[in-house]
C-alpha cells in the first residue's frame, strides 16, 4: 500500500460529504476508495451530538438481519471524503475528558506497558459522543492496540489491568446475553457461537451493562481488493483442520490457517462480531466460498445463512 492508501486504516474513522460517519473496515488495497460501515447518521431525533448536529447510531446486523456481512459495508471513493480521525490523534484529544475515570487508568495502564504509540480509541470517543450532556463518559470507551507484534504482551498484562482497575472478564451471564443476541443474526446452526464468544480474551467487563472489548490493528495485513469485491459464485466449500496463525484472528477481516493433509489453508471471515474465534490447536471446520487472490485462493466466510465455523470438542 503506498500513496493515499497509508492514511486509511482499520478503525479509522471518517466523515463524508452527506455529513455521515463510517468507520473504515480492514487495510484495502486500493489508492482511490475504503471500506467502511456507516455508524453514525445527521438524524433529528439523534440522541447524539457532533458538529452542532444531532446523529443516530446505526445497528445495521442487528435491526436488518442481512444475508450477508459484505452488504453492511460499502467501498467509499476518497473524494467523498472530509474529515478523517485516526485512533492516537483522537487519543489525545479525548484523554482530558476522561479524566478522572476507569478509563483514563486503563489507557495509562497500556501505554505504561504498550508504548503510548501503539494505544489508541476509535468510536463515539473520537468525536465527543462519549459524553452525556454533564460531561460524564456515556458507558464506555473503545482502544485499539496497533501492531500484531503486542498481542503476546496485551495478552500478558490484561489480567493484572482487569485485577488493579476493577474490571474482570467477560461473566457467563453476560456471555449467554451475547449469544441470544447472535444467535438471531448467525443463522446457520453449525456455528459454534458459545466457543466463540467465550474466546474473546480481549473483553473488559466493568458491570452488567458496561462491556469494552480491545480491538488489534496492524497496517501489513492488507486487504486485497479481489476479496471485497468478488461476488458469491455458489462455489461453497467445507474444509476441517487444526488452527494455525490464530493471532491473526484478532486482526480485520480475522484469518487464521487450517492445516489439514499437510495442506495450508488461509480463511478469512468479515463477521466483525467474531473478534478472536479460534486458538491455535483447535480442531475446526469452516464453510465459506472460495476467492482467488494474488497469493491463491482462500475461504472467505461472509454469509449469514450459509456460511460458519465449528469447533470441535465444545
Amino acid at each position: 500500500m503506498d500513496g493515499m492508501s497509508r492514511r486509511y486504516r482499520d478503525l479509522d474513522h471518517v466523515v463524508t460529504s452527506d455529513g455521515r460517519i463510517h468507520r473504515v473496515v480492514g487495510n484495502l488495497d486500493s489508492e482511490t476508495e475504503i471500506l467502511a460501515y456507516n455508524v453514525y447518521s445527521p438524524m433529528s431525533d439523534g440522541d447524539r451530538t457532533y458538529g452542532g448536529r444531532r446523529y443516530r447510531k446505526h445497528f445495521t446486523e442487528d435491526e436488518g438481519l442481512p444475508a450477508d456481512v459484505l452488504e453492511t459495508y460499502g467501498l467509499i471513493p476518497l473524494t467523498n471524503v472530509v474529515q478523517h480521525f485516526d485512533p492516537f490523534g483522537s487519543a489525545a484529544r479525548a484523554l482530558p475528558s476522561l479524566a478522572s475515570s476507569v478509563w483514563e487508568d486503563l489507557y495509562c495502564e497500556l501505554t505504561g506497558q504498550l508504548g503510548v504509540d501503539s494505544v489508541g480509541v476509535f468510536g463515539s470517543s473520537m468525536f465527543g459522543m462519549h459524553l452525556t450532556p454533564a460531561g460524564k463518559v456515556r458507558k464506555d470507551v473503545d482502544f485499539v492496540i496497533e501492531g500484531l507484534d503486542k498481542v503476546g504482551s496485551l495478552r500478558a498484562i490484561l489480567p493484572s489491568i482487569r485485577e488493579r482497575l476493577g474490571f474482570t472478564a467477560v461473566t457467563a451471564e453476560r456471555q449467554r446475553a451475547q449469544y441470544a443476541r447472535y444467535r438471531v443474526l448467525f443463522r446457520n446452526d453449525r456455528n459454534s457461537i458459545g466457543p466463540i464468544i467465550a474466546r474473546r480474551w480481549t473483553g473488559l467487563q466493568l458491570s452488567e451493562r458496561v462491556v469494552t472489548t480491545i480491538r488489534v490493528r496492524d497496517p501489513a495485513a492488507v486487504l486485497p481488493l479481489e476479496l471485497v469485491k468478488a461476488a458469491p459464485t455458489g462455489d461453497d466449500v467445507t474444509v476441517t483442520g487444526t488452527v494455525a496463525d490464530a493471532d491473526s484472528s484478532n486482526l480485520f477481516p480475522r484469518r487464521f490457517t487450517l492445516l489439514s493433509d499437510g495442506n495450508r489453508t488461509d480463511v478469512l471471515t468479515f463477521w466483525w462480531k467474531f473478534s478472536t474465534p479460534v486458538r491455535d490447536g483447535d480442531q475446526v471446520s469452516v464453510r465459506g466460498t472460495v476467492i482467488p487472490t494474488h497469493s491463491g485462493p482462500v475461504i472467505r466466510l461472509t454469509n449469514y445463512v450459509n456460511h460458519w465455523l465449528c469447533i470441535h470438542g465444545e
